[in-house]
């Protein structure tokens, strides 16, 4: 059986399951045929059977590509057209006046609504210099410009390389006649010979350019760059095409449809051999239409052949970037809450969606929260695939009823699905992890409890009716209304235009004093601005920030909507960050987002960090270890995050875990034994005078009994590692003093080690690189330790013979270093996660004892303060992480690349930080190099 038929039975018995499955799921399904086949005609119902059984795949997101130059006009060779749509003849003046900017010979194709119009088109268009060929049609008043451009023109536009499209657009997004869009467009694309020029050398030095259009006009809304009406057409026509759509995506497309385009880009829709008659007849349509699905895919159809889009950015000076802005600052001009104040001001109503707008959930998506439920009934219950059997009972629940499913008609379906558990079992657990997730928007939650004297009232389409709704939502949202219309219960849904007559009428409210708030740019904001009502309130929900804000799209899954919830779930905690600092302070986002200490530790650290603290957990269970020793500093949050976690985690209690007091120069000096060992103690680089060195790499006594010993070449300069052997030359002096107090030192270290570890198998856990702390604790105690790090560099070959060593994002031993997002911006992490207290030194003895001695603290009282923010957000992410999953934290398995996004967008200046970053900058006495504020390049060995 061929690939096409297996798809078309699974299709069909998916329809028949649907349905109620068996016999009665059969007829319904017939049924059903008979009525689409009566109203979509034979070639209708085919279609739509071709549609079911394809094999769709998703687009994948685009990524910054930098352009070249573009190739000179007089190298250019290709065929050039213009497709030209005129349904107003009065602008073919303009028309025949910006397509003498075309330098190089083209076909012009024109097509025109009447005979009048085309004499005019060819009397005039014909006086057009270097055109090659004139081609005047008349055509129906069906499918607007694209009709023309697919069907009209078909073997014209396919027999050419490039061709241009343009028509005498008059008419906004918002209907209103206009001529500021039209102009804008056409002076993007034709406005002087050298744009033209460069375009189409763009074309000839980019051989994967397969479009080019203008940034989105100011006029358009940012939501307008999502599927809105269209997505059930768009979604058909993509099926079509082989492709599947994200209907929450914001998308680019040339809004206008106008645009410059490599042929072979346009050839899947020219494959689909459509006619005229495929396109609806004119009554005006806003959406919804066939030539609005072709124009919305356009970008998406570009990029599905391997090639780019190039967005024209506004200016005179023409310049191509592979993902549009869409105008995504407007959304984030003024914060919440004075929009939904001064937009209530004329409101005798407000109504407000709930999922997304008042609450918000950890995940990316719905679909990734249906994922982690069907994990936790995996793991409790057995179930295999609870989300597809899920899904189906819904499905099996909404034909049945006709209108949204409560849940508990939605879990009436189970016993045919899941007959060895108890569907009650199920319900309860989808309940208690719905109320376990959600959280309140707080900045949104805020504004519409200073709505004082408004009828507010919660309008949700969801299958939680309100009394569920009322068990699993946060108390202060529940305490928001008293008023819930659901549409499991009401069969009322918001993107139905019915609905928001129905309810007008009902509750005697006119359109034009009743304001309503959300985040669904379809349901929440464009179908209730159709239907009359106060200009809605858009909310943007967290997802769409990782579209909408440029400098977030690095975020994003290559995998989309698919991307494993585990993904989601941290990125999806990123997003609800990011959303509440756009409803509090908007500014923080644009023109890219400015990170706060704390929103630095919560978004660039936690997600890294609770990646690590995991895969550190497993790793020792899988070697068996008993005892986790966190080496200061930089383990000092990483104890702290630890902690948090093991309040969730049974896997981590079952572990010692104990930040260890440990440097370099406490357990180097503890650890010379003779003067061979000197050489791996002044290992790496250092510039400055000797007794500098010693100071920094064996402790201040040491340098007191150098400079007693070797006089003053103790303050001759020493450049590290050229000078080595004359550094340990000078030094031989000392040696005997040298080794008496490491002979002490040594001694307290070893009673401290056995306190705090004993005889248990241990590993240290540190941010790396060449794990020489782990080698130098490796000679202290006499046996192998072994080691658990962000990343080690090809030095850390050292610690063979002193324990294993393995490392969770860049292992140099086995891949080059330029590899390593941790040792390309190690100093701003090392920054982010140090201590407050300043560098261990070693034990003192006391009368009772001994005492840790410290150096002084590196950091000003206003770079303590800082740090601790760093480090409260940091452990603020964590904690969000374990309130979502409870003990589930502990089975995360994260893209190890993923986690060190953040730090790349902090590092690389996507995002920026405010002057309190330069507080953390660190002494570097190791390296000779002074004070060394944090993200500077470069890392020492540790």
């Amino acid at each position: 059986m061929t690939s096409s038929v297996t798809r078309a039975v699974r299709a069909a018995r998916q329809a028949v399951s649907r349905h109620g499955g068996g016999l009665v799921g059969l007829w319904s399904v017939l049924r059903r045929i008979f009525k689409v086949a009566s109203a979509m005609g034979v070639r209708g119902l085919v279609n739509r059977l071709k549609q079911a059984s394809a094999s769709r795949i998703q687009v994948a997101q685009p990524v910054e590509h930098l352009f070249p130059a573009p190739v000179p006009l007089a190298q250019l060779q290709q065929r050039v057209g213009l497709m030209a749509h005129v349904y107003y003849p009065d602008l073919i003046e303009e028309f025949a006046g910006l397509l003498a900017h075309i330098p190089v010979p083209f076909e012009l194709l024109v097509s025109v609504m009447d005979d009048s119009a085309k004499l005019q088109a060819e009397e005039r268009f014909a006086r057009v210099p270097r055109l090659s060929a004139l081609h005047v049609r008349v055509v129906p008043n069906r499918g607007r410009d694209i009709a023309p451009l697919l069907v009209t023109f078909r073997d014209e536009i396919t027999a050419l390389d490039i061709v241009g499209h343009i028509h005498t657009k008059k008419s906004l997004y918002t209907g209103s006649e206009q001529e500021q869009w039209r102009r804008y467009l056409l002076r993007s694309l034709l406005g002087s010979e050298t744009r033209v020029a460069w375009i189409l050398g763009m074309f000839a030095a980019e051989p994967r350019l397969g479009m080019v259009y203008p940034e989105t006009h100011e006029s358009l809304p940012p939501w307008a760059h999502t599927w809105l009406s269209n997505a059930e057409v768009c979604a058909a026509l993509a099926a079509r095409l082989g492709l599947e759509i994200d209907r929450t995506a914001y998308i680019d497309y040339p809004a206008g449809s106008m645009f410059w385009a490599r042929v072979d880009a346009l050839r899947p829709l020219f494959a689909l051999n459509l006619t005229t008659s495929d396109f609806p007849a004119e009554t005006g349509q806003v959406d919804g239409t066939l030539q609005h699905a072709v124009e919305r895919l356009l970008a998406t159809i570009t990029r599905h052949q391997g090639l780019l889009v190039g967005v024209l950015a506004p200016g005179d000076t023409p310049h191509l970037i592979s993902e549009g802005q869409r105008n995504w600052t407007e959304a984030f001009a003024t914060p919440v809450a004075p929009r939904i104040q001064l937009s209530a001001l004329d409101a005798d109503l407000v109504t407000t969606d709930v999922f997304d707008t008042l609450v918000t959930r950890p995940f990316l998506s719905p679909h990734a929260a249906r994922d982690y439920l069907s994990f936790r009934a995996l793991a409790r219950f057995g179930v295999d695939d609870f989300s597809a059997a899920r899904q189906l009972a819904e499905e099996r629940a909404r034909i049945s009823s006709g209108r949204d499913p409560t849940l508990d008609e939605i879990y009436a379906h189970f016993p045919a699905l899941a007959s060895t558990v108890d569907p009650q079992a199920l319900l309860e657990l989808e309940i208690t992890t719905e109320q376990r997730l959600l959280r309140p928007r707080k900045g949104v939650l805020a504004a519409m409890q200073a709505l004082r004297g408004k009828r507010v009232v919660a309008l949700s389409d969801m299958y939680l009716p309100a009394a569920v709704l009322r068990q699993v939502l946060p108390p202060a949202v529940v305490a928001l209304t008293s008023e819930w219309w659901v549409s499991c219960e009401t069969a009322m849904r918001k993107d139905d235009p019915a609905t928001w007559a129905a309810i007008s009428q009902r509750e005697g409210i006119p359109m034009k004093r009743w304001l309503h708030v959300g985040d669904n740019e379809h349901a929440d904001v464009q179908i209730p601005q159709l239907c009359g009502l106060l200009s809605p309130v858009h909310i943007v929900r967290p997802s769409a920030l990782l579209d909408m804000v440029p400098a977030l799209r690095p975020l994003r899954h290559p995998a989309g909507l698919n991307a494993p919830w585990p993904e989601q779930l941290w990125r999806g905690l990123l997003a609800n960050h990011f959303a509440a600092v756009g409803d509090w302070t908007p500014s923080h986002l644009s023109p890219r987002p400015t990170l706060d200490a704390y929103s630095a530790g919560y978004t660039v650290l936690g997600p890294v960090v609770l990646d690590y603290l995991v895969w550190l957990a497993n790793l020792a269970k899988e070697r068996e270890i008993g005892t986790v020793l966190f080496l200061s500093r930089e383990g000092f949050l990483l104890q702290q995050a630890w902690d948090v976690l093991a309040g969730s985690a049974p896997a981590l209690r079952s572990l010692r875990s104990s930040y260890l007091l440990v440097s370099r120069r406490a357990a180097g000096m503890a650890s010379l034994r003779e003067a061979n060992d000197l050489e791996r103690l002044l290992h790496g680089t250092y510039t400055g005078p000797l007794v500098n060195l010693v100071a920094s790499r064996l402790g201040e006594e040491a340098a007191v009994a150098v400079r007693e010993q070797v006089g003053t070449l103790a303050d001759r300069d020493i450049y590290l590692p050229e000078m080595l052997d004359q550094a340990i030359a000078t030094l031989a002096p000392a040696l005997p003093s040298l080794l008496n107090i490491s002979a002490r030192e040594c001694d307290a270290y070893l009673d401290y080690w056995r306190e705090t570890v004993g005889d248990d198998a241990a590993l240290v856990a540190d941010i790396g690189y060449a794990g020489t702390i782990q080698t130098y604790l490796s000679s202290i105690i006499d046996r192998p330790v072994g080691g658990a790090y962000f990343a080690l560099r090809a030095t850390a070959r050292k610690v063979e013979g002193h324990g294993w060593a393995v490392a969770r994002y860049h292992d140099g031993r086995t891949v080059p270093e330029e590899a390593s997002p941790i040792l390309a911006h190690d100093l701003l992490l090392e920054a982010l996660l140090a201590a407050p207290s300043g560098q261990f030194c070693g034990f003192r003895g006391t009368g009772s004892g001994r005492e840790p001695m410290f150096a002084p603290p590196e950091l000003s009282a206003t770079g303590q303060a800082s740090l601790a923010q760093v480090h409260q957000g940091a452990l603020s992410f964590i904690a969000d992480a374990c309130a979502a999953l409870g003990e589930d934290v502990q089975h995360l398995s994260l893209d190890p690349e993923g986690v060190l996004l953040p730090l790349q967008c902090l590092a690389n200046g996507h995002w920026s930080a405010g002057p309190w970053l330069q507080t953390l900058a660190t002494e570097d006495s190791f390296t000779g190099r002074g004070r060394v504020a944090a993200g500077v390049a470069g890392s020492v060995n540790r």
